[in-house]
């Protein structure tokens, strides 16, 4: 099972690669898009609501708990174009390293014990596959003619394609899918790079027992693939 959804996260990235070339090559005279790599650097959290399950094994509240903001990193791929009669969009494929903090919504007592329990330990150190697509509005500040200011927002889309721990797959927490909310800005030096920030507010994208929200700030930036190579 799990090799065949390696296999089709393979091919999947195969295919969006020869899209992304084949719009490149057919939009290149008209200078309608750009191919670029990025890299980033994020803070990231996961708040935790175990209320869905109930266990013979508990966890020590404090030992688990950390309501922290803990540095991941990014790297991949997007492309920048322009849609008639719309606004420009990016189309950004990444590999994501996630290390969380975790925060747990609900704490559970044992009697005759003082300390503090949870029934449930996410998995807070985990690989994703992610596909986001962003519409850009440029604002207008001074010097348009050099610089330009982007709001981004969109919607996106995380796969876990590293091993989900045996807990989380015993208690029917083990979802893969994690789909978010994005907001953010970017600023574009003449087309050389763009740095930009980004937010994101992510879910679990199926139905769980553990109900998970992730929070990630990002810090980043692109360079058209052409400059580097």
């Amino acid at each position: 099972m799990k090799s065949r959804v390696l296999r089709g996260v393979f091919l999947g990235l195969v295919l969006i690669c020869c899209f992304l070339k084949t719009e490149a090559q057919t939009n290149s005279k008209q200078k309608k898009g750009s191919f670029s790599l990025f890299g980033l650097l994020s803070l990231n959290n996961q708040r935790i609501d175990d209320k869905g399950i109930a266990v013979p094994v508990n966890y020590l509240y404090n030992s688990v708990n950390n309501n922290a903001f803990k540095p991941g990193y990014s790297g991949g791929f997007r492309w920048d174009g322009n849609a008639e009669k719309l606004n420009t969009y990016s189309i950004i494929v990444g590999i994501n390293k996630v290390s969380a903090g975790t925060y747990y919504k609900n704490k559970y007592t044992l009697s005759p014990y003082p300390d503090d329990f949870t029934h449930f330990k996410a998995d807070n150190n985990f690989t994703t596959l992610s596909l986001a697509a962003h519409f850009k509005k440029i604002l207008p500040v001074n010097k348009m003619d050099k610089y330009k200011f982007y709001a981004v927002a969109g919607p996106s889309v995380d796969y876990k394609i590293t091993d989900i721990s045996n807990e989380n797959l015993i208690n029917g927490a083990g979802n893969r899918g994690i789909i978010n909310a994005d907001l953010g800005a970017e600023f574009d030096n003449k087309g050389y790079y763009v740095l930009f920030a980004h937010y994101k507010i992510g879910t679990n994208l199926f139905n769980s027992n553990v109900p998970m929200r992730l929070n990630r700030f990002e810090i980043g930036m692109s360079i058209k693939a052409k400059d580097l190579f």
